[in-house]
């Protein structure tokens, strides 16, 4: 589906909603005014101006923002900094931006600093652990070596700019990326140019994406609020060579709500290196 424009949202109610209630007619009043451009994106809503106005009790308001969320009209933050009237909030109302071709465009070529840099982002990744490990066994099939091999174990918070994280990477690397260890470390690091460096030849990906909600654990490596309804993209990606050999694993975890992944691939099977045909 390509995705309904404003007005057939608009014409188009949730269903199994008591018409009747004053917080439903708030919230379709609400509903009504962002999809119509009445409420601008990025607006800030403020939930003791909404109960003022439609006369509707605190918790019919908090219902009323989540139901709006949950359509993701609404962007549901953290409150950074205590301002009046927000004060006593814990979250805060913005009016959300319904064009999805705003968000992030990843065409996946490259690492990740080269890659979303190109729309203009000053994209840099923060190293929250480096160390090497022994490879369990999932690691270890994935990567196509004996259990308990030595492994690189990398997890880094990747930033569009300072202040927002949107995704969240466990890289594992087999052990003779250990040479160039200390590069991994920069903020503008590149696993595939290091790859090159060290004689290998990264020519092929493979990317498997789930969608999930994300965990307490997860939430606050994001800094998103406790009722941010937004989904997150988990996504195992294995690099490979000419040959077929497995180069690297990411456990990507990226943000639904600012992502758009683009992929390119054969339509046919003979169209994929028989190498990593399988794979």
């Amino acid at each position: 589906m390509r995705g309904p424009a404003p007005q057939e949202i608009l014409n188009t109610p949730p269903p199994e909603i008591r018409m009747s209630s004053k917080a439903t007619q708030a919230y379709l009043d609400m509903r009504r005014k962002i999809l119509t451009g009445e409420y601008q994106t990025n607006q800030i809503l403020i939930p003791k101006s909404i109960e003022e106005e439609y006369h509707i009790s605190n918790n019919g308001t908090q219902m009323l923002l989540l139901r709006l969320a949950i359509e993701g009209l609404v962007k549901v933050l953290p409150v950074k900094e205590k301002t009046w009237p927000n004060n006593a909030a814990v979250n805060e109302y913005r009016v959300a931006d319904l064009e999805i071709r705003h968000r992030i465009f990843s065409t996946r070529h490259g690492g990740f600093v080269s890659d979303i840099s190109k729309g203009g982002h000053p994209a840099h990744i923060e190293t929250l652990t480096l160390k090497v490990q022994y490879a369990d066994a999932e690691i270890a099939k994935l990567l196509e070596i004996t259990p308990g091999d030595k492994v690189i174990f990398h997890r880094t918070l990747q930033r569009s700019d300072k202040n927002t994280v949107i995704a969240i990477s466990d890289t594992y690397l087999p052990f003779w990326f250990v040479d160039v260890l200390p590069e991994l470390e920069k903020p503008d690091s590149d696993i595939y140019q290091l790859m090159q460096q060290l004689g290998k030849k990264p020519s092929w990906c493979t990317e498997t994406v789930d969608i999930t909600q994300a965990s307490s654990t997860e939430r606050v490596l994001f800094e998103l609020s406790p009722d941010d309804p937004s989904a997150l993209l988990k996504i195992i990606r294995r690099a490979f060579d000419d040959e077929g050999n497995p180069l690297n694993v990411d456990f990507l975890t990226d943000r639904g709500d600012i992502y758009r992944l683009h992929y390119s691939f054969p339509l046919f099977a003979d169209g994929i290196p028989k190498p990593v045909r399988d794979k």
